[in-house]
């Protein structure tokens, strides 16, 4: 069974989702967990993805991080 490891996140849903299409373009399989709170969008949105790729994955966010000087990995 694989280990899913988180390698970005974001309070930005967008982004978040933005960033696992990217991953999944370049077929790193991807999922975003919205950990906001819905009543007041408070909280995070976090990517994860299998830990033998997570090296290639943070290659692509470095990337993609050069692409949008907003974005910021906090990891």
């Amino acid at each position: 069974m694989t280990k899913w490891v988180k390698v970005f996140e974001t309070p930005n849903v967008f982004k978040a989702e933005i960033l696992k299409n990217e991953l999944l373009s370049h077929e790193v399989a991807a999922v975003v967990l919205n950990k906001k709170d819905r009543n007041y969008l408070i909280g995070w949105c976090e990517v994860h993805v299998p830990d033998n790729q997570e090296n290639i994955a943070k290659v692509i966010i470095d990337i993609f991080n050069q692409n949008d000087p907003e974005t910021e990995s906090t990891l």
